[in-house]
């Protein structure tokens, strides 16, 4: 092929644009060739502006002291207005002296019942009209009459200082009642306060704003005091790491304890209070919150005394460092004793978390349940009595062993019915169950809990990965 049949090269019609593409923003000038200081970018912001870093960082003080503690408080505030009734229930619950019948000395022996069955019944046999006339005549006709002996009744109480006979009683007691709590639960509990006229629906909020006001500090002191002891630990780790993902966790996991068991023992004066409100009646004369404390402060051993009495400070210190160890625990020892993951095994690894906290309760319960009694016992030098709208025991609790020893043998839940003996009251195993009061609502919450995330993990959501923890 000849070389007049190749294509003209098409180098030389290449034309170059007129112009380059530039890409810079239209507000930025072109660069001058001036010396002075170039401008600021218009999308930064400069010292004067009013979207400085300085003046955004000041509407964020100011939105954490002004609003932002108000919203705080309010949702928590509402959050546990929604489990406060069961609190009031289960802390009247556990206060409540439920004694057998040789323990409750007002009441009327099985003896003493047939013994007024028996006179009743020889009073009733003298049914002749004619024999009922002679036996009248008889008396009449007596030359040395003697007037029958005043009738007393065993169970009434002449108060020593004022010589009147006492109520045998109270008004501001809840009524004990079956057809009205049908049952001996929580919810037996809620009912009695309910239909009881001095204590009504608005007793089942007890104590609200002091629980808020608690549970809100003991939010924001704990992770302060934690951070504090780590800042002095020789090898500080970060907080936001789970425990579960350190290769040696016995340390911190200490440090966690400790700062759990600080934070509530610096709170354990509200807890004080807290309990106190529940257990006394809902009555104009019942004293706020602020007088209460100064009252406690002036009358039983001051501020030493609330936190110092043994009474007070031994049953703290066991409850507040054996509930955050062992829910804290339950994660390290699912992942690494028994080698159980939330992420390869979730329901698996929900269930047995479920089992271990509901097993965690057979500790707990009987250690809040002697910490509350001890709570409503007055530790001034007059000795004057707590009034409460349940009953309490008489003679008061010297410690903690003993009042758990007092409640196993001198309780009981069966119900009280007109003729009862020893063996109808239960033994050592009823008992025992008064210690743990208040465990079918505890355990009715992990199981919600449960099945709340089981629905979670069927809708999508993160399932397993957090749920509710009582520490």
């Amino acid at each position: 092929m000849s070389s007049s049949s190749r294509p003209q090269s098409v180098r030389g019609l290449y034309t170059p644009p007129a112009e380059e593409w530039v890409f810079l923003p239209p507000t930025v000038p072109p660069p001058s060739s001036c010396t002075s200081a170039p401008a600021a970018p218009v999308h930064l912001p400069t010292p004067f502006s009013s979207s400085s870093p300085v003046s955004d960082s000041e509407d964020g003080l100011a939105g954490m002291y002004g609003y932002g503690p108000l919203q705080l408080f309010a949702a928590e505030y509402f959050s546990t207005a929604l489990g406060m009734p069961f609190e009031v229930g289960k802390t009247l619950l556990q206060i409540e002296y439920r004694p057998r019948r040789k323990f409750a000395p007002s009441l009327p022996t099985p003896t003493e019942e047939s013994g007024r069955r028996g006179s009743k019944a020889e009073e009733l046999e003298v049914e002749d009209e004619d024999a009922a006339a002679a036996y009248f005549s008889d008396r009449l006709s007596s030359e040395t009459y003697l007037p029958p002996p005043e009738q007393v009744a065993p169970d009434v109480q002449v108060d020593p200082a004022t010589g009147y006979i006492a109520d045998p009683e109270p008004t501001w007691l809840l009524k004990d009642d079956f057809e009205i709590s049908r049952g001996n639960g929580v919810w037996g509990m809620i009912r009695r306060l309910r239909y009881t006229p001095s204590e009504g629906l608005p007793s089942l909020w007890k104590a609200q704003i002091i629980t808020t006001i608690h549970s809100l500090l003991s939010n924001i002191l704990q992770p302060s005091i934690h951070s504090t002891i780590l800042s002095f630990s020789p090898n500080p780790t970060n907080p936001d790491i789970p425990l579960t993902a350190l290769p040696h966790p016995t340390i911190p996991l200490g440090l966690q304890v400790a700062s759990h068991l600080l934070t509530h023992l610096l709170l354990s004066p509200m807890e004080l209070l807290r309990t106190r409100l529940i257990a006394m009646p809902t009555h104009s004369s019942t004293p706020s919150s602020i007088t209460l404390f100064n009252r406690i402060v002036s009358h039983e051993g001051g501020l030493s005394g609330i936190y110092l009495h043994p009474n007070l400070l031994f049953p703290a210190l066991i409850e507040h460092t054996l509930r955050p160890l062992l829910t804290l625990s339950i994660p390290i020892l699912l992942e690494r004793q028994f080698s159980i993951s939330p992420d390869i095994s979730p329901i698996t690894y929900s269930l047995c978390d479920l089992s271990l906290n509901l097993a965690s309760l057979i500790v707990l319960l009987p250690i809040e349940t002697v910490r509350r009694r001890l709570q409503v016992q007055s530790r001034g030098g007059d000795k004057e009595r707590i009034r409460t709208v349940v009953k309490t025991r008489e003679r008061e609790y010297v410690g903690m062993v003993e009042a758990m020893w007092r409640i196993v043998t001198e309780e009981t839940g069966v119900r009280r019915r007109r003729v009862m003996s020893e063996k109808d009251e239960g033994g050592v195993v009823a008992g025992l169950r008064q210690l743990y009061r208040g465990f079918g609502m505890a355990a009715t919450a992990h199981v919600t809990v449960f099945g709340l995330g089981l629905v979670s993990a069927s809708l999508g959501g993160r399932g397993f990965d957090g749920g509710w923890k009582e520490i």
